[in-house]
C-alpha cells in the first residue's frame, strides 16, 4: 500500500501467517522533551518485545517517523494505539507492505533522536522537516536506511539511545 494521508488499515487484508512492515509520519502537537521522550521508548520497547514486533523511531523537531515490522496481528495493536495517542497529528503512513525479512531484527525499539540523526542519515534531517513537501518514497528510503547499517552488531536486542 503505497503514502496514504488515512491512517485505517485494514489488517486483515494481510496474511496472519507473514510479516509485514508499517511506515509513518507525523507532527507532534507538544514539546516532547528528553523525559517524554525516555517514557515513550521505555513503553514502546515494553510493548514491542511483549508482541515480537521490530523497528525503528525518529523524533526531531517535532516530527515522528517510524518503521513497524512484525506479524499483522501484531502490529495492528500497536498501530490503534499510536493512531489513538494525542501526541501525534497529521498521520501520514508511507507504506504497509509485506515483509520478507526483518530489516531491525535486533532491536525491539531502536531510537534515533536529533544527533543520531545528523550523524548516520542527515538528508532524513531535511526530509523530516520538510515531510510536507519532501516524497514519501525518499522519507522511507532514508528511514529504512538505518537497517543496512546495522546488519554488523552484534544481535543483541538494542533499545539503545542518547537523547
Amino acid at each position: 500500500m503505497p503514502f496514504s494521508e488515512d491512517s485505517q488499515i485494514d489488517f486483515s487484508s494481510f496474511n496472519p501467517q507473514e510479516l509485514i512492515e508499517l511506515s509513518y509520519v507525523s507532527k507532534s502537537t507538544t514539546d516532547v522533551g528528553i523525559l517524554g521522550l525516555m517514557n515513550l521508548l521505555e513503553d514502546a520497547v515494553h510493548k514491542n518485545k511483549k508482541l515480537g514486533v521490530t523497528g525503528v523511531l525518529f523524533y526531531d523537531s517535532g516530527i515522528f517517523g517510524q518503521i513497524l515490522e512484525g506479524y499483522p496481528n501484531c502490529v495492528e495493536p500497536i498501530w490503534n494505539a499510536i493512531v489513538a495517542d494525542r501526541r501525534h497529528e497529521e498521520i501520514q503512513v508511507l507504506d504497509i507492505d509485506k515483509l520478507p525479512k526483518r530489516r531491525f531484527s535486533n532491536w525491539s525499539m531502536k531510537f534515533y533522536g536529533s544527533d543520531e540523526i545528523s550523524k548516520y542519515v542527515p538528508e532524513l534531517k531535511m526530509g523530516l522537516k520538510a515531510s510536507e513537501n519532501a516524497l514519501p518514497s525518499e522519507i522511507l528510503t532514508l528511514m529504512r536506511s538505518v537497517g543496512f547499517q546495522s546488519s554488523g552488531n552484534d544481535g543483541q536486542n538494542q533499545t539503545e539511545s542518547r537523547l
